[in-house]
């Protein structure tokens, strides 16, 4: 059984190598790796959260929440699951998420429906950058293995975000910034309330 699950994770990880270097841009990259590690992984949701600002975290992607949820659904530092996760930098994982606590219900994401929660944080070098969580509608605590093919998948993402930094040390937060269109990117700047990063501008993985 460990041996199965540890090639899963295998072909998960290739799989990502894969889309993460397929040209598309920020969202689209977002939207396909949060399908495929739903798929691979036999759940009904996955969601990454990143942070908007040094104390908010918002929807980026989601497979299995409510697509209008993204980038509406926001939580501040400590709020909720995910709150939790980017605050303590630690794992979240229980059968029951709506009696865990510090859980908030987002009734605009749908996830009343999923009992099973399990978060990681996205971080490098101490740096937070947001949190990966899958969601299942079976009440179950996740295995140990399944924690650690997360948390690997999570460490990519977080390596993966830092290719683009170098240009933009002085602008860390602008490394996302790359994968928008022109047009979006500027749209994306316009919408964003001032003194904030906004989420558009994290997504170029």
């Amino acid at each position: 059984m460990a041996e199965s699950q540890t090639s899963d994770s295998r072909k998960l990880l290739v799989s990502l190598r894969e889309t993460l270097a397929a040209a598309s841009e920020g969202q689209e990259r977002l939207d396909r790796i949060t399908s495929l590690i739903a798929e691979s992984l036999g759940v009904e949701v996955c969601s990454i959260y990143l942070f908007r600002d040094a104390e908010t975290l918002e929807l980026c992607a989601t497979e299995g929440l409510k697509a209008e949820a993204v980038h509406q659904t926001r939580l501040r530092v400590g709020e909720g699951l995910v709150g939790r996760v980017a605050r303590s930098g630690q794992v979240v994982n229980t059968e029951d998420a709506p009696s865990a606590r510090g859980f908030r219900y987002m009734p605009e994401t749908g996830e009343e429906i999923y009992s099973s929660f399990l978060g990681v944080p996205i971080q490098r070098l101490g740096e937070k950058l947001g949190v990966l969580v899958i969601q299942s509608k079976e009440a179950r605590v996740f295995s140990a293995d399944e924690i650690y093919g997360i948390e690997v998948v999570a460490m990519v993402l977080a390596e993966m975000t830092e290719l683009g930094a170098s240009s933009a040390k002085a602008r860390p937060w602008a490394r996302f910034t790359s994968g928008l269109s022109p047009s979006r990117a500027a749209s994306a700047r316009k919408a964003r309330p001032r003194g904030t990063f906004g989420c558009m501008n994290r997504v170029s993985l």
